[in-house]
């Protein structure tokens, strides 16, 4: 991709993502504005990988980016780890499931990463578009690893093309590899965030 097709790509933030990554939150963050994000974006969009589960760079996409401005929301379990759980729903429209986290500080953010959607992917499973947009800002990434295994229950409604989920497939491997990185980290408990 030239520089001039990067230039001209039409990134955006979905709505989705603007809810869930939001300063003090369980979830990672971008400490600087939506706007330079999609700058860092641009800048590094030859460096993008197809998304877990894909062959192609299509429909998903994960662009890693220099993680100095993010904020992580993982936890190492230990046994005096003090955890919280809810039943929870990531939208109005999809089922509801227990998340748990935990109180603690966040792991040290080493490597970040955006995953972004296409325009089409995100139209998949009765799903929406939050602008004109040809890729939307779906999920931060901020970790203490470099390629974090995505969170079972994720995987699962995907693969189950259960509504909110991007229907795809994935091994036994990558269930087994994201059940057990899960197994010893939780979300941070937003109560125990420091803001």
């Amino acid at each position: 991709m030239s520089d001039a097709d990067v230039a001209g790509l039409k990134l955006g933030w979905s709505e989705f993502a603007r809810g869930r990554h939001t300063p003090g939150g369980s979830r990672p963050w971008f400490q600087d504005s939506e706007e330079e994000l999609l700058e860092l974006l641009r800048q590094a969009w030859p460096e993008r990988r197809p998304g877990a589960g894909r062959d192609g760079m299509d429909q998903v996409v994960v662009v890693p980016v220099d993680p100095i401005r993010f904020a992580g929301s993982t936890v190492r379990v230990t046994e005096d780890t003090v955890l919280h759980a809810e039943f929870v729903r990531r939208q109005e429209h999809e089922e509801g499931h227990v998340r748990v986290t935990g109180e603690g500080d966040p792991e040290e953010v080493r490597h970040a990463a955006v995953v972004l959607y296409s325009a089409e992917t995100l139209l998949a499973n009765n799903g929406v578009r939050s602008g004109d947009f040809d890729w939307e800002v779906v999920c931060l990434l901020a970790t203490t690893v470099e390629d974090e295994p995505m969170h079972p229950v994720t995987m699962a409604r995907n693969m189950l093309a259960k509504p909110g989920g991007t229907p795809c497939d994935y091994t036994a491997e990558q269930f087994a590899e994201a059940v057990w990185y899960w197994s010893g980290r939780v979300a941070v408990h937003s109560d125990s965030v420091a803001k």
